[in-house]
């Protein structure tokens, strides 16, 4: 790999951003517990382990929602190296918090930066692959954002120990920076069309596309966020798992999505069934939060589910991106691919900021393996209906809505 390939700056974002995976919710529930936070006695501890989470996704989502008003007309290699820089000042803050309250506005900061730098990086990856086929470009997006993901936690895990979780953090800036420093090495990029109108509204005109959202994209985030991002490591934790082997056994979901992401995504090209395979996909998800209320409730049972979660969405979140192309050429056509690509993404990260508060809530209620069994049913619910509507002639699962040449000239 290149030194100004944008995967490398994106791989090194990631995992420096990646090094508090394995801790993120303990950090936060022992800066609650200080009692020095202006959230003290506003928020529980379930509340305080999963709010840095959900508000970075939250941060995340509101950049992507205006990257139509913000990236027409600028060099995108100065917006990928400040939005990475911004993520980067981000990390080292979050390091030396000193309550749960500013974790959160840090890690809010820090989501506006790495919710620029992931839609910049797949736009660059797009360019520089071209039109052959659009969701190997999104597989290479992933196994690129996934590797980093996988480094960055190992690394957090075994660091955590010897540095300390705000230590460890720092630790993860450093190597955030020199993503931020590779992006010198870019070729210069503008977009030459006026900046979009910002349209959310067209989601509602076209129902294909809310049906991907609601029943694909939300079902799959609100279960990585709430699963992978938040109940993992707090009950591997409760379990007295060593922060080394939560780190461990948390990559594995990154593991499975960089190694497997490209594999998949060639398969569901040449076949030409992307619906199919995002179909299967949430299903997997579905069935993966059923693992431990099964019964499996030791290590292994959360080695189990996090290995199934990541053989599930490895398999179903590249398609996603194909189907909504085919169902959105008019809309694309009107609005601008990077509007409408935004809007798709913004709703994607409202599962991510959503999960991990309705899983905190689900098991600070209920328990667990109660909140899992709802994701599960869920998730399980949306793949049904998605049968159903595809069925019913929403969806065509065929060849490609449009030619290569005009794929090529939309990207």
């Amino acid at each position: 790999m290149r030194l100004n390939d944008p995967r490398l700056a994106l791989f090194l974002m990631v995992a420096g951003d990646a090094t508090g995976n394995s801790f993120l919710p303990v950090y936060a529930r022992g800066l609650h517990a200080t009692g020095d936070s202006a959230l003290n006695g506003f928020i529980s501890d379930a509340m305080a382990g999963g709010l840095p989470v959900s508000v970075f996704w939250l941060a995340v989502a509101a950049t992507q929602l205006t990257t139509g008003l913000w990236e027409r007309g600028r060099d995108h290699r100065a917006l990928f190296g400040l939005s990475i820089l911004l993520s980067t000042i981000a990390l080292v803050l979050c390091g030396r918090a000193g309550s749960v309250t500013e974790l959160i506005v840090w890690r809010a900061v820090g989501g506006l930066g790495y919710g620029a730098t992931m839609i910049l990086a797949q736009d660059a990856i797009i360019r520089s692959m071209g039109p052959q086929a659009r969701t190997l470009a999104s597989g290479a997006y992933l196994s690129a954002f996934f590797s980093g993901a996988i480094i960055g936690t190992l690394a957090g895990s075994t660091l955590a120990e010897p540095l300390g979780f705000g230590g460890t953090l720092i630790a993860g800036a450093v190597v955030s920076a020199l993503g931020a420093a590779l992006t010198r090495l870019f070729t210069p990029h503008r977009e030459s069309l006026p900046p979009q109108r910002l349209r959310p509204g067209v989601l509602l005109r076209n129902r294909p596309l809310l049906g991907l959202v609601l029943l694909a994209a939300l079902p799959s985030r609100l279960i990585n966020g709430g699963f992978v991002f938040y109940l993992l490591p707090l009950y591997l934790h409760h379990l007295g798992t060593p922060p080394a082997t939560i780190g461990w056994i948390a990559m594995i979901y990154a593991l499975i999505q960089a190694t497997t992401t490209t594999f998949w995504s060639r398969l569901i090209d040449r076949t030409g069934r992307p619906l199919l395979f995002t179909v299967v996909g949430v299903t997997l998800s579905g069935l993966a939060m059923l693992v431990i209320p099964g019964g499996w409730t030791d290590l292994w049972g959360a080695v189990a589910a996090i290995t199934l979660l990541g053989i599930a969405q490895s398999i179903g979140m590249s398609p996603q991106i194909t189907v909504l192309f085919k169902i959105s050429q008019a809309d694309m056509e009107r609005f601008g691919r990077t509007t409408i690509l935004g809007i798709y993404r913004v709703c994607e990260r409202a599962g991510l900021f959503i999960g991990p508060m309705a899983m905190a809530w689900c098991a600070d209620r209920w328990g667990d393996a109660t909140a899992l069994v709802t994701f599960g049913s869920m998730a399980l619910t949306a793949s049904l209906l998605l049968i159903v509507a595809a069925l019913l002639g929403a969806y065509s699962d065929g060849g490609p809505s449009i030619p290569a040449r005009e794929q090529g000239e939309a990207l």
